[in-house]
């Protein structure tokens, strides 16, 4: 591999969205009396964001977190009652996953970084704070006006970057972006965290690890 430059997803890659989601889930759950896990009530409510979001090349970021949540609710037969402002309201305190900071300064030192993330700016600007490093380009959705896994959304990251994409590592969380970033022509890293089973229209990535630092093993950085 001829590695120029890493370009990353950022919500379950770079920052741990589950603690916050979980938080507004629980109180979901605690309000209307359900028999639910959080996590697992987080996680379907995540899937049914990758449904709009695969169904639509752009919809803004907290319009399609809300409509997946309305969808969610209908489903469970309870009102919305305004948990996606709340949800809003937690954002800032989505943590970094602890081998993050470390990695990026690592891999800071060789390569340029790039962020790609389905995002609105706010939520970004206030999670990015918590890292050591500054990243050299970021696509955000909202400003790009087009998701992750649409195929435009890769070719403005591919861009800023100035590499061909078989120089780029994109290192993507979930599986719709897998799939996105294949199409684009990436390398692609699938950080596994869950441990997920790969769904069968998911291709294979080129490499798959369950946390960041893996990434070093593979590039060779001690």
């Amino acid at each position: 591999m001829d590695v120029k430059a890493i370009n990353f997803d950022f919500y379950g890659t770079i920052v741990d969205w589950v603690p916050v989601w979980v938080s507004v889930t629980k109180k979901i759950i605690e309000d209307n009396n359900l028999y639910a896990d959080p996590k697992e009530f987080a996680i379907e409510w995540r899937k049914s964001q990758r449904q709009f979001v695969e169904a639509q090349e752009f919809t803004p970021y907290k319009n399609y977190i809300e409509s997946a949540l309305n969808f969610l609710c209908k489903n469970n037969n309870i009102e919305n009652k305004n948990y996606h402002l709340l949800l809003f309201e937690k954002w800032k305190d989505m943590p970094p996953f602890d081998e993050v900071p470390e990695t990026l300064k690592k891999l800071k030192e060789k390569y340029i970084l790039a962020i790609c993330s389905n995002s609105a700016r706010d939520f970004f600007n206030s999670l990015e704070e918590k890292l050591p490093i500054k990243f050299n380009f970021v696509n955000i959705s909202d400003e790009t006006e087009v998701n992750k896994p649409h195929k435009k959304m890769y070719d403005f990251a591919i861009k800023d970057i100035g590499f061909p994409p078989k120089n780029i590592i994109h290192v993507a969380s979930s599986q719709m972006d897998v799939k996105g970033a294949t199409n684009a022509g990436f390398i692609v890293v699938w950080i596994n965290r869950r441990g997920q089973e790969r769904l069968p229209d998911t291709p294979k990535p080129t490499y798959e690890i369950r946390k960041l630092d893996e990434l070093l093993g593979i590039l060779n950085i001690n």
